[in-house]
């Protein structure tokens, strides 16, 4: 099972194709630095998404509270081993 910050992470790149946004125009979207964001979104991350972060895309975006910690299936989760 993916990580949070994995979900976090696709969701992210999936609002930036949605939105045809590169990093840069996504940074000035949101009003934060365009480097801070490269560390979040950047292929292999170096820093997390944090959860202020994660309601300002959904709210800039129109998306749904929470949003961006759904994985593909809308958030259902069936983890047989509890892994």
């Amino acid at each position: 099972m993916m990580s949070d910050q994995g979900i976090r992470w696709q969701r992210a790149q999936e609002l930036m194709r949605e939105n045809a946004l590169d990093i840069e125009t996504m940074a000035a979207c949101l009003g934060i630095d365009e480097s801070k964001l490269t560390a979040m979104l950047a292929d292999t991350p170096k820093r997390k998404i944090p959860d202020s972060l994660a309601q300002l895309m959904e709210q800039t975006f129109s998306k749904p509270q929470g949003w961006l910690d759904q994985g593909e299936d809308g958030g259902i989760s069936y983890d047989l081993f509890g892994a």
